[in-house]
């Protein structure tokens, strides 16, 4: 699995690209041809970690934050950022965890359903994530993300059915 933090603006918070070299072949290799996901819009503890590739301690920053918390607008970006942690390094049981939990703390996002169909994705549930996508283009912030990866997944479902 490949990753690559890349900052869309200075002031604007990073993507981690996702690429997994299973599904290689749903992607060309260009940065535009690769699978993505957001950590959250909010400034939260941990996510300049997780942004910056310190994956560990974003995770622990996240999880203490997560702990002090029982609000669920509180606790939802801290759930998005571990999601995409989790899946950076390649944790698919944590990463299904959070990125499950993250859709259902009822403020779901297309952040949170972006990043759930990633994870779907690469755990080879092509269904699963399509569907997720669909959800996140009911929202209508960050569309150009959703857009390239419900292309990257449909060209895959099609070329798993030939």
């Amino acid at each position: 699995m490949k990753t690559a933090i890349k900052s869309i603006s200075p002031a604007v918070l990073a993507m981690l690209m996702i690429m997994p070299l299973s599904q290689a072949s749903a992607t060309d290799g260009a940065s535009g041809s690769r699978l993505m996901v957001k950590t959250s819009v909010a400034e939260v503890i941990g996510v300049r970690e997780i942004e910056a590739g310190k994956f560990e301690q974003g995770i622990r920053k996240s999880k203490a934050g997560l702990a002090k918390t029982s609000i669920a607008s509180l606790r939802k970006p801290l759930l998005d950022n571990l999601c995409v942690a989790y899946l950076a390094i390649e944790d698919m049981q944590k990463a299904n965890e959070y990125c499950n939990a993250a859709v259902n703390t009822g403020k779901a996002s297309v952040i949170s359903y972006n990043n759930r169909a990633i994870m779907h994705y690469v755990l080879g549930n092509v269904d699963a994530s399509l569907e997720d996508l669909d959800s996140a283009k009911t929202f209508s912030n960050f569309q150009n993300m959703v857009g390239r990866n419900q292309m990257i997944v449909n060209k895959q479902n099609i070329l798993s059915k030939n």
